[in-house]
């Protein structure tokens, strides 16, 4: 009776230490699983925003927009701030759960050549939308010093998925080329600068809204 007693006891102690390092593993391996998934979406084209708890009961929000190693990436308010494991050391938050929201579908539009002013030109391609983004080539007639457009570059390869690039200097002006860098931001930074451009727009939005060429339509 004792032996059965004993040979029970270690059972449940052995099969205790097991489920407890399951769970924890899979918390911690979930984050990180999660937050790929979400990454893949951003690479798509998608808005990906993140509900985040921290280890001490916090909550933290903000767009999902890169992952390095164990680390993920996230921006709130113009600001980019670290998440990591539950035992995270480096990053500024630790992450004891994580919410991925993530709506609609992607459009892929080819974007013929536009031009004038950047705000004006862009306007008709504006539209409901949880994102917009471009990839291709923008030419920047004028003055386009290199402060300004360390002030974009900064923007965009700090606070987004997207780059951006000088591929030509020019006697009156620059030609830049974009990946994957929200109109918004690039508004912000060129909004009264006379342009001439074309490429590829990213709509993540509920519904085709857009009379443009469609090349594709992602799903999550």
């Amino acid at each position: 009776m004792e032996r059965r007693l004993y040979a029970l006891i270690l059972i449940i102690a052995i099969v205790g230490v097991g489920i407890n390092y399951y769970v924890q593993h899979y918390q911690g391996g979930e984050i990180y699983e999660a937050a790929n998934r979400a990454f893949n979406l951003v690479k798509n084209g998608f808005n990906v925003t993140v509900t985040i708890e921290s280890v001490d009961g916090k909550i933290f929000e903000g767009e999902l927009f890169s992952i390095s190693g164990s680390t993920i990436y996230v921006v709130k308010n113009g600001k980019r701030f670290t998440v990591g494991g539950p035992s995270a050391r480096l990053e500024d938050v630790k992450a004891k759960k994580i919410e991925i929201h993530v709506k609609g579908k992607v459009y892929v539009y080819e974007l013929p050549p536009i031009e004038g002013k950047f705000h004006e030109a862009i306007a008709p391609y504006k539209v409901p939308a949880y994102s917009e983004r471009f990839s291709g080539l923008i030419y920047v007639k004028g003055d386009f010093d290199a402060l300004e457009f360390g002030k974009l570059k900064y923007d965009v390869d700090y606070l987004t998925y997207g780059s951006i690039d000088v591929k030509q200097p020019l006697g009156e002006g620059v030609i830049l080329s974009a990946n994957f860098v929200p109109i918004s931001m690039l508004e912000e930074h060129l909004g009264d600068k006379e342009i001439y451009m074309y490429g590829t727009l990213y709509v993540n939005s509920d519904e085709r809204n857009l009379g443009l060429r469609l090349l594709e339509v992602r799903t999550q």
